[in-house]
């Protein structure tokens, strides 16, 4: 995983308006800029904040990236997307 192209992606459409309308507008011409694979395009895509997480992002740029699409509203529904601490610990309680 890029996760350097990945985490600028991400940051980039999580903060900025204008960024998040040029992807909408041509989300493949948008998603070309970045050097990131196939798979790391389908995740953004999908917007699969607990897969990203899991591969390494950080859960507040994840959560500003969510958010920037879905509105301060969405804050539960991203939370209940991603996993819980000890689910990343490997404990499972």
């Amino acid at each position: 995983m890029s996760l350097n192209a990945v985490e600028q992606c991400v940051f980039d459409l999580g903060n900025s308006g204008r960024v998040r309308k040029g992807y909408s507008a041509e989300p493949e011409a948008f998603l070309a800029r970045y050097a990131l694979s196939d798979e790391e395009k389908a995740l953004i895509r999908e917007m699969e904040v607990a897969e990203l997480f899991r591969r390494g992002l950080n859960p507040m740029l994840l959560m500003g990236f969510y958010m920037g699409f879905h509105g301060p509203a969405s804050m539960a529904d991203y939370l209940s997307k991603m996993p819980t601490l000890a689910s990343t610990l490997g404990t499972g309680e």
